[in-house]
């Protein structure tokens, strides 16, 4: 109201319960806790639950209007809501479970060790005071010298000594030990006693040693197993054997041995034995343990030590090939056989015997003495397979694809050198292999293979190859038809010259070797200083120096019934630029020659016909 001025009213639902439970109850740990309800009506059932879950009715009470729950020695389990309920009303209360802390117990006090017999530890101490109100126990715990971990020895109710024997050790060593009280309510600091003691385990057989039965050459294992870590020795007849060094020899005999432990085990290996150790007294002896087992030599059958599985071999011409089997037994006989056939020995076959290890030797193997080999002895065998392959075939020449241009009737020759004489050689044209015919001729000389075309034809053109082991060489033949000897020039070539110039006639052929003749006004012209005669390749020339008036005539290029054809006009002086043109064919004679690539397997030579 104005003036803050107000009013309180309590506001009181009536229902069926009457005395509710408090906001909050506070119970000690271990006390019981009591929770009362008082109903409006008398004999009424009401429904107590914690948490949401129902309580069990033995906690349950009712009386009339009360109604109660007693929960015994409550723990932090029991905390929580607890709510009852009658019909649509209810009350509830947070129950809240207090901790009671208690301290630990205090340490033991007067600790002391005495060391009084032989291999064992006298510990004693006192209570602790105050001595603590519940119950406890003292725990001993050991530590070897050197280490970092505590190990627990023993858990004793009472006060006192007690003697601590080398049996609980696990290997001999130095000791500490300390000991402290522990009770439900903790552990009290540990209490360390002052120095140390050495204590020797006392060992027990756990795994004796057992009768060896092996074969003769094999090795035999003797091995036993303590209750401890200790040290011990080995005896062979009576006789003990040193384990200073990784191998020692015992005489007679020469018998190798080998002596290992590996923690509480102890074993006794000995080497390749022989029939004349058979009988053999093997003993152990530690503090505390002594045992002893004999070792019996059988005679074995024979097998196998190598190779285990069948091997392939693969060697080339001329080269040693050794097979080696080795066998269990030493000296034992032995048969080789190749391909189901037993071999014999010669020149070109040795076999041997060198103690377990048999051998079969080709001191210069061949193609031939490839096959299945076999070493049979005693119902076993070992297998071999064995290749023998000639050397890889390298080809000397050609080392680049070679082209050769050819004319009908021409005589081609392909020539392929190999590196070896006996090298086998195949040819192909155009993938199938060449047979050798009336038209083909396959020559040889050493490391020199030719394929010969006598009469080449145009369909004897085609991709060659030359085929030696995984090698090749590559030919391409190319057969032309020519109905002329003449390339050049084609028709009548027309020469305009001034005195004392330089003429050049030229004619091109489609072979270099062809012969020609040449003729001025049909007569065969004579060489001399001024006129001469060149043959250049497939070019033929004729050269007239210094041309004079008479030199004007018709040349002529002949070759069988070919001819080319120059007709060479030699004037005092070239005419005036008007009268040329009126003369058309005076001005074709003036242009420039045309430039022809010539028609050969040889590089492209440019020609040039006409005056220079």
């Amino acid at each position: 109201m104005r003036g803050r001025v107000r009013t309180v009213a309590n506001v009181t639902v009536k229902g069926p319960i009457l005395k509710r439970l408090p906001r909050k109850l506070d119970v000690l740990e271990g006390e019981n806790a009591v929770l009362l309800v008082e109903t409006q009506e008398a004999g009424v059932q009401g429904r107590w639950s914690r948490d949401g879950e129902d309580l069990p009715t033995i906690c349950q009470s009712s009386c009339g209007h009360m109604h109660a729950l007693v929960l015994p020695g409550v723990t932090r389990e029991d905390a929580g809501e607890v709510t009852f309920s009658l019909g649509n009303s209810r009350t509830t209360t947070l129950l809240r479970v207090k901790c009671v802390k208690h301290s630990p117990p205090g340490p033991p006090v007067l600790a002391e060790m005495f060391k009084g017999h032989k291999n064992t530890v006298l510990l004693t101490w006192k209570p602790p005071e105050p001595a603590p109100e519940t119950p406890f126990i003292y725990r001993l715990e050991r530590q070897e010298v050197g280490s970092e971990d505590w190990i627990q020895c023993f858990s004793i109710e009472k006060a006192g000594a007690v003697e601590v024997p080398g049996d609980c050790v696990p290997s001999e060593g130095d000791y500490r030990f300390r000991v402290c009280t522990v009770s439900e309510h903790g552990r009290s600091p540990h209490v360390v006693f002052h120095g140390s003691a050495h204590l020797v385990p006392t060992a027990r057989l756990v795994a004796g040693l057992e009768d060896v039965q092996v074969y003769d050459g094999e090795d035999a294992v003797f091995s036993l197993d303590l209750s401890t870590i200790i040290q011990g020795t080995w005896f062979l007849n009576g006789e003990e054997l040193e384990s200073n060094e990784p191998e020692g020899q015992v005489e007679p005999g020469a018998l190798r041995y080998r002596i290992e432990q590996k923690g509480p085990q102890h074993r006794l290996l000995l080497q390749a034995v022989r029939h004349q150790h058979s009988g053999a007294l093997i003993g152990f002896s530690c503090p505390g343990v002594q045992d002893s087992a004999a070792l019996t030599i059988q005679e074995s059958p024979v097998h196998i030590l190598s190779p285990q599985d069948k091997e392939s071999l693969t060697f080339t011409t001329s080269e040693r090939v050794v097979l080696t089997c080795e066998l269990s037994r030493v000296d034992f006989p032995a048969r080789w056989y190749k391909d189901g056939q037993e071999v014999e020995e010669g020149e070109s076959l040795v076999v041997k015997i060198d103690g377990r290890k048999h051998r079969l030797i080709l001191p210069a193997a061949e193609v031939r003495d490839s096959g299945e080999f076999e070493c049979r002895t005693e119902g076993v065998s070992a297998f071999f397979s064995v290749t023998v392959r000639d050397p890889p075939v390298h080809i000397l020449d050609p080392q680049e694809h070679v082209f050769v241009h050819a004319i009908t009737s021409e005589c081609v020759m392909l020539a392929c050198e190999v590196d070896r004489e006996d090298a086998p050689v195949r040819w192909y044209k155009d993938g199938q292999e060449v047979e050798e015919s009336d038209f083909v001729v396959l020559e040889k000389e050493g490391p020199h293979h030719r394929l010969v075309l006598p009469a080449a034809q145009p369909p004897d053109g085609g991709e060659f190859q030359c085929v030696a082991g995984d090698e090749r060489a590559y030919f391409t033949v190319t057969i032309t038809d020519v109905s002329s000897w003449i390339v050049y020039p084609s028709g009548k070539v027309y020469v305009a010259a001034v005195r004392l110039e330089r003429v050049v006639l030229t004619c091109e052929l489609c072979r270099p070797w062809a012969e020609v003749r040449w003729t001025k006004d049909g007569e065969e012209v004579v060489e001399s200083p001024a006129l001469l005669l060149q043959k250049e390749d497939t070019v033929r020339r004729l050269v007239l120096p210094a041309v004079q008036l008479e030199d004007s005539g018709e040349y002529l290029c002949e070759i069988d019934d070919e001819s080319a054809s120059f007709t060479v006009t030699v004037t005092e002086s070239y005419q005036s630029q008007d009268s040329s043109n009126n003369n058309p064919e005076l001005c074709v004679l003036l242009k420039k020659p045309k430039t022809r690539r010539l028609w050969s397997r040889f590089p492209p030579w440019r020609r040039t016909a006409g005056a220079e």
